[in-house]
């Protein structure tokens, strides 16, 4: 980091299919100033070499017999500073995690602290290498040893921006230059990683805001800190969209950190703090204790790179384990319907239920999920523990559907009103009942820190509490249908609504790759899931029909064998 189904419910190639698009893809600040975002060509569907994506042991013909190894590339987060030791840092840390499954792994680690995407593409840095740039031995190293590197881990892009803010101000001018230069390099450096490892699965993340430590010296350091983390949902959207739409994995460290959290639910040294501030002095060393201040080191200590390492390690399990090549359809009468690679945990098929299932949740792995039914009982199978219900209480209006929290230890039920009801480590963060909505509520969607969400009626007017941004909506406007669901970014700074016709909305950073607003449709759609890179989306019909846009993939659908209850709930593996 910073140095110091039916015939009308096929596969639809590219999502070329009509529909209604509202897209807010710019980002105003504060200032007034709107950045404008790189362009970025999608690169198509993932070709996989050397490796199958669902993890499979196979290689190339021309794969050289040998060690395997995790290359990691990036900036002096990868390089270990702020870690105790090298076994605590994050490259370190998600080896050994990786290690359980792929035996005899090695780390192969040339990142370089203070490294930008200038110094990595072309040289220049603090480091030596024999090809003159980190990513010249990179590519060279995967050269040397086909099929042997099992993925590929980088962090790179906050020295680009870093100096941006200097003598307690934030140039704007400088942050527009940092970001023109990612968006020029950061897919060139994708590119060549993804031609010389040939499918080698590329993991990129998004970064923490180590300058949100300025809320705790003043009321100027709470303006800058403001400004600061609004500047970096800009810095991780663009990293986002670059690692998504070249078909790398993005890595959701933002999350974690809760960078866009200032709810006053944090503390720091017996003072109420932001939830942000708390999470960054806990977690770096920007607020480490020194005669007449604080040490201002942005890196993280031994939790922060524990997180940091959580999050590649989630991200690259699934990605082994086939994620985005599966998905779950639930049906009113709780069967589970497993598409393409998706397992089975369980369902509620054969077993007499007081009230229909209306929605469904998965478990951060993949290895199980939650069914929910409109009185609020809540089953649980596979990995996915029972936190509660509202099964037997009384309800004031239906529940109609559900979310997990980000480390699958709790979960939010919403109801027709808007009333949340939350279970295990999901807190509640205030809700609409009681209060006067537009239409029914027919859905929500979790913020990636899991201190914020979403509520969507089916007008599409959006309701956020918490850390979840309001990025738009679709309050009074002229619908064909109702809104039946949403879905969330990959990043959390942007979402989808999918109308009863097909029809999809984009907001934020979501991207618009298609819908099915214009098809005749044999049944309508009761909701929408999003491919695991965020630059695609399913949308599911009640018959089990499924459409594809964007990088997601068609794994199949239950629309030529409609099941006998109508589908209510798609998710993903």
């Amino acid at each position: 980091m910073y140095e110091a189904g039916s015939k009308a419910q096929q596969q639809r190639p590219g999502g070329s299919s009509t529909g209604r698009h509202r897209s807010r893809m710019s980002w105003r600040h504060r200032s007034g100033i709107t950045l404008a975002m790189a362009v970025l060509a999608a690169a198509g569907s993932l070709v996989i070499g050397g490796w199958t994506q669902a993890g499979a042991d196979s290689t190339s013909a021309t794969a050289t017999p040998g060690p395997i190894y995790q290359l990691s590339l990036g900036d002096s987060l990868a390089a270990g500073v702020g870690a105790s030791t090298p076994d605590n840092d994050y490259v370190n840390l998600v080896a050994a995690h990786e290690q359980a499954s792929m035996p005899g792994l090695q780390v192969e680690n040339l990142s370089c602290g203070g490294a930008t995407t200038s110094t990595m593409l072309n040289g220049g840095g603090a480091c030596t290498y024999t090809s003159g740039t980190q990513l010249g031995d990179a590519v060279a190293f995967l050269q040397a040893h086909p099929g042997q590197v099992r993925y590929i881990t980088i962090d790179i892009g906050a020295n680009d921006v870093d100096d941006c803010l200097t003598g307690g101000t934030i140039s704007l001018s400088c942050i527009e230059t940092g970001l023109a230069t990612i968006s020029s390099n950061l897919p060139n450096i994708v590119a060549a990683l993804q031609e010389a490892g040939n499918g080698v699965p590329i993991f990129g993340m998004d970064y923490y805001d180590p300058f949100l430590q300025q809320w705790i010296t003043g009321t100027s350091g709470q303006g800058l800190a403001t400004e600061s983390a609004e500047l970096s949902s800009v810095l991780n959207g663009d990293l986002t969209r670059i690692y998504g739409s070249l078909d790398a994995n993005p890595v959701d460290v933002q999350g974690p950190f809760a960078v866009q959290d200032f709810a006053m639910t944090g503390s720091f040294q017996g003072t109420t703090v932001p939830e942000n501030v708390s999470r960054t002095c806990a977690w770096t060393h920007m607020c480490d204790p020194i005669p007449g201040g604080y040490a201002m080191n942005i890196h993280t200590n031994d939790i922060g790179h524990t997180k940091l390492a959580a999050a590649f390690e989630q991200t690259i399990d699934r990605w082994f384990r086939g994620g985005g090549q599966g998905q779950w359809l639930t049906t009113a009468n709780g069967n589970v319907i497993p598409v393409g690679n998706a397992v089975s945990f369980g369902s509620m098929a054969g077993q007499p239920l007081n009230k229909p299932i209306v929605g469904m949740a998965t478990t951060p792995d993949g290895q199980g999920y939650w069914l929910v039914a409109s009185d609020g009982g809540v089953f649980a199978f596979g990995d996915a523990g029972f936190f509660g219900s509202q099964g037997g209480h009384p309800l004031n209006q239906p529940i109609v559907g559900m979310a997990a929290t980000p480390d699958g230890q709790g979960y939010w039920l919403v109801a027709a009103d808007g009333g949340i009801f939350s279970f295990g480590d999901a807190p509640f963060l205030g809700s609409q009942g009681g209060q006067p909505i537009s239409a029914p509520i027919v859905g929500m969607g979790a913020s990636t820190s899991g201190l914020g969400y979403w509520l969507v009626g089916a007008d599409g007017a959006i309701y956020t509490f918490g850390d979840a941004g309001n990025s738009g909506s679709l309050a009074g406007q002229q619908l064909n249908q109702p809104v039946v669901g949403m879905a969330v970014t990959v990043d959390g700074n942007g979402y989808w609504m999918v109308a009863r016709d097909g029809g999809v909305f984009s907001f934020g950073d979501a991207g618009y790759h298609g819908s099915a607003g214009g098809i005749v449709l044999n049944k309508p759609i009761i909701g929408m899931s999003v491919a695991p890179n965020g630059f695609g989306y399913w949308l599911a019909a009640a018959d089990g029909g499924l459409f594809t846009y964007g990088s997601a993939s068609f794994n199949g659908s239950a629309g030529g064998n409609p099941p006998s209850s109508p589908v209510v709930a798609v998710a993903t593996t």
